[in-house]
């Protein structure tokens, strides 16, 4: 009885340091989203992988988003990306791996998140993610902006008429 109750201490005592070290980590890569729009509205993404990802770049244009990675291994295995729906919006179009378009990636929707798991190669150096909706072009002061002069010109023609 007694050993039962030592192995029992044993297993409650070290099952917290066996669970914490199967928790998945995170990296966050800050000011994702800076080469586009007005610049200001700028996302971290969190990541998780045995490479590191050293440079994003956005596309308004491509509604696409790219991650660059380096890294050395021997094995196949997974990024995941947290990525802000501000971000990047789904479902997504297609997702690239080195320029070829890839089909076997899943997508996880969480609150202000898409999880976005992607299988990757041991030479994998680029992941691109196009999406349905990328971060604005125009941030909220451009908004305001023509909202202004909306009113303004409004505003003028109904003072006073325009004669031709």
């Amino acid at each position: 009885m007694l050993k039962i109750a030592i192995v029992a201490a044993v297993i409650i005592l070290l099952a917290p340091m066996a669970s914490s070290s199967f928790a998945q980590e995170y990296k966050t890569i800050s000011n994702v989203g800076k080469d586009a729009g007005d610049g200001a509205t700028t996302y971290d993404v969190q990541y998780s992988s045995i490479k590191d990802i050293v440079s994003t770049s956005v596309s308004t244009k491509d509604k696409s988003i790219d991650f660059v990675l380096v890294g050395k291994t021997d094995t196949n295995s997974t990024l995941i990306l947290k990525l802000p729906t501000g971000l990047i919006g789904g479902p997504f179009i297609a997702v690239f791996e080195d320029g070829q378009i890839i089909t076997n990636y899943t997508t996880t929707n969480e609150t202000g998140d898409t999880m976005v798991s992607i299988p990757i190669g041991p030479l994998t150096e680029n992941i691109s993610i196009v999406g349905t909706t990328i971060v604005p072009e125009f941030g909220p002061v451009a908004a305001i902006v023509l909202a202004i002069s909306i009113v303004a010109l409004v505003t003028v023609t109904r003072l006073r008429p325009i004669h031709l």
